[in-house]
C-alpha cells in the first residue's frame, strides 16, 4: 500500500519529479568529475617516479621538485652497490628537451628521461609486456612516447618518420600507456645512452639513482647510511620523494588549490541541489500528507512513503549519472585529460549525495512528526 500510494505520487507529478531525478544526476555526474580530474591530476605530477619499484631516491642536495634537476657524479652509485643492503641502484637522467617534428618541422616541448635497464630496478611504463626495453631503446635514436602523445610528436611514425632532440635523429619505437605528464610536455624515454646523448651530457652525470634494498632490510637504517656517506646528495625514501613533488605543485602553485576548490565546489552545489530539492519537494505535499493523517494514516506510514519517494528519485539520478559518467569517460580516454576514477571513489560519491538524500529525508520526518491532520485545511 505504501508503495502503490508513493508511485502514484510521483507518477502523477512526474514533471516535477524529472526535474529531480535530473538534478541529482547533474550534480552526482559533477562531484565525481570534478574529483576525478583532481585525482588526475595528483596522479601525473609524479607519474615518472611512482614508476619505479625503488626503496630509496638520491638526488641534488637541494630539490624543488622531480621535474627541476641537475646533475651529479654517479660515482655515488657504486658506494651505494657497497651496503649490504643495497639490491640494486639505476641510474636516471632526465631534463627538459626540445623536439622537431620531421613531418611539418614544428618544435615541441617534451621532458626526456633515460634509465639504466640493465641495473635492476624494476620500472613499469605501460608498455606491452613482450616488449624487451633494454634492447629496443638500446637502439641509438630510439625512445617511447606516451600513446596519447603519439600524433602530436611523430603523426606518421608508422610510416617511418621520426622527430629531432636537439637536432639529433630519434625514432619512436614503442608507445606507454598511462604516463602523461600533468604539463603540456610530451614525456620521452628511452636509454641512459641515447638521453646522455640527446643531451650532450657527460657520461658520468645522473639526475637521480633509484634504489632498491634487499628484501627485509630496514629501509630507514639504509637511508640513513647512505646519507652519511653521500653529504653532498640528499637521500629520500620513496614515500618523501613522492610527497617534495606532490606538495610542491599541490601546495606552492595555484594548479592543485583551484582544482581542489573545483572539487570541493561542485560537493557544495551537489549537495544544495539534493538536499533543498527534496526537502521542497516535501514541502509541498504537507496538506496531502495532512489529509492522508486525518483519515487515519500513522506517521510512520507516511514518512515510509516520503523515504520510498525520495529513494526511487535518488536511484534514477544514480543511474543517469553512472550513464553519463560512463560516456565523459569513453569520450575523455581519447583526450588528453587525465580523469582518475575507481569503482570505490564512484562509490563514495554515490554515498556522499545518498547522505544528501538522507539528510533531506530527516528534516521531512521531523515536519512529518510534527504535522497536524488540521493542516490539511491550510491554502
Amino acid at each position: 500500500m505504501l508503495a502503490r500510494t508513493a508511485v502514484t505520487i510521483l507518477a502523477r507529478e512526474k514533471g516535477k519529479y524529472v526535474g529531480v531525478v535530473i538534478g541529482v544526476a547533474m550534480s552526482l555526474l559533477l562531484v565525481l568529475l570534478q574529483f576525478g580530474f583532481f585525482l588526475g591530476f595528483q596522479r601525473d605530477i609524479t607519474i615518472v617516479g611512482d614508476s619505479f619499484d625503488a626503496d630509496l631516491w638520491v638526488s641534488q642536495r637541494t630539490l624543488e621538485a622531480f621535474d627541476y634537476v641537475s646533475h651529479f657524479d654517479d660515482l655515488s652509485r657504486m658506494q651505494m652497490l657497497g651496503d649490504e643492503d643495497v639490491l640494486t641502484a639505476t641510474g636516471i637522467i632526465a631534463d627538459w628537451a626540445r623536439f622537431r617534428r620531421m613531418t611539418d618541422g614544428a618544435t615541441e616541448s617534451g621532458y626526456l628521461v633515460g634509465i639504466e635497464f640493465a641495473d635492476g630496478v624494476k620500472v613499469s611504463l605501460g608498455t606491452d609486456p613482450s616488449l624487451d626495453l633494454a634492447s629496443v631503446l638500446g637502439v641509438p635514436g630510439n625512445l617511447l612516447v606516451d600513446e596519447k602523445h603519439l600524433d602530436r610528436i611523430a603523426p606518421k611514425a608508422a610510416e617511418g618518420m621520426g622527430l629531432e632532440v636537439f637536432g639529433l635523429h630519434a625514432n619512436v619505437a614503442g608507445t606507454m600507456k598511462g604516463k602523461k605528464l600533468f604539463s603540456t610536455a610530451c614525456l620521452l624515454v628511452t636509454d641512459m645512452e641515447n638521453a646522455r646523448r640527446f643531451l650532450k651530457s657527460p657520461a658520468n652525470r645522473v639526475s637521480f639513482i633509484a634504489v632498491k634494498c634487499r628484501p627485509g632490510a630496514d629501509v630507514a637504517a639504509v637511508q640513513a647510511r647512505l646519507q652519511a656517506g653521500l653529504p653532498e646528495q640528499r637521500v629520500w625514501t620513496s614515500r618523501e620523494f613522492h610527497d617534495l613533488t606532490q606538495n610542491y605543485w599541490i601546495r606552492l602553485t595555484g594548479i592543485g588549490p583551484v582544482l581542489l576548490l573545483s572539487a570541493g565546489l561542485a560537493a557544495l552545489v551537489g549537495f544544495l541541489t539534493v538536499f533543498l530539492s527534496f526537502s521542497q519537494l516535501t514541502a509541498e505535499k504537507m496538506p496531502v500528507y495532512a489529509a492522508m493523517k486525518a483519515m487515519g494514516a500513522s506517521t510512520a506510514e507516511l514518512s515510509g512513503i516520503a523515504l520510498l519517494q525520495i529513494g526511487v528519485v535518488f536511484g534514477l539520478g544514480c543511474l543517469i549519472a553512472l550513464a553519463g559518467l560512463m560516456v565523459s569517460l569513453a569520450v575523455l580516454a581519447h583526450t588528453t585529460i587525465s580523469i582518475v576514477l575507481t569503482p570505490g571513489i564512484a562509490m563514495l560519491g554515490v554515498l556522499f549525495m545518498a547522505s544528501c538524500s538522507v539528510a533531506a529525508g530527516m528534516r521531512a520526518l521531523l515536519r512529518l512528526a510534527k504535522l497536524e491532520p488540521a493542516e490539511a485545511f491550510r491554502a
